[in-house]
This record gives structure tokens, sequence and C-alpha cells, in this order.
């Protein structure tokens, strides 16, 4: 079950929960179940431990799908990698990353995806500007 892999976070009372669905459109309603928002206007934290590995030597490549249903004036979806000792209950913004990257959709101006390494403790966001569809 999903539940058992993934752990909200408790930060906060007011964080949004996930649900696992297709969503509206799909191509196999099974096969093409996600994560879920459950309500609009909602933050959400969840977190997911994975196996230590290396990729010395060899190409990383972090990839996920968002799906945005509704027509959003102004989100994001954020995925980030961790450290292995994340505190996954208190996960907040404020939790120390290392990557970070995903689409932020704002009005009729902000429709970008947002990448940004953390080395040495500072924030190093690209500087290429990725559009994100919508």
């Amino acid at each position: 079950s999903w539940q058992k892999r993934w752990v909200n976070s408790e930060y906060k009372p007011d964080l949004g929960k996930f649900k696992l669905a297709a969503g509206k459109f799909y191509g196999d309603a099974v096969r093409d179940k996600g994560l879920q928002t459950s309500e609009n206007s909602k933050f959400y934290a969840i977190s997911s431990r994975f196996k230590p590995f290396s990729n010395k030597g060899k190409t990383l490549v972090i990839q996920y799908t968002v799906k945005h249903e509704q027509k959003i004036d102004c989100g994001g979806g954020y995925v980030k990698i961790f450290s292995s000792n994340l505190d996954q209950k208190n996960l907040s913004g404020d939790s120390r990353y290392y990557i970070m990257f995903g689409p932020d959709i704002c009005g009729s101006e902000t429709k970008k995806v947002h990448v940004i390494l953390n080395y040495k403790n500072k924030p190093h966001p690209i500087k290429k500007l990725i559009r994100c569809k919508v």
C-alpha cells in the first residue's frame, strides 16, 4: 500500500492530505494512479525514503510527472531530495534539501520550472528559464 511507503508531515495541522487516484484523465485507470492532492488552496508535504545508492561514474536522472487538472491561477508542485536523516514527520519548507525542482504557475506571467541545487548549504538556482506547459 502506498501509505506504508509515504509519510505525511505533521509540521502544521492544516496541511493538505494526499490520496491515490488516476485523476480525471488517464490511459489506464489502475496503472496511472499516483499521489493526488485532495483540497485546493492547501500546502502539502509528504516524503518517502529510498535505499542508499551511489551514482559515482554514472549519470543521475530524477524525474516525475505533475498533472494539474483544475485551471489553477497560482500553485506549484516541487520535488525535493533530502539527506537520509530527514525528520519526515517535521518536513517543512525550511527543511534542508540537496535538489529541488518543479513547476511554478502564478497568473499569466509566471509559468516556469524551478531548479535549485544546494551546495555547501547555499542555494544555486538555475539561470536558464525553463517554461512549463499548462
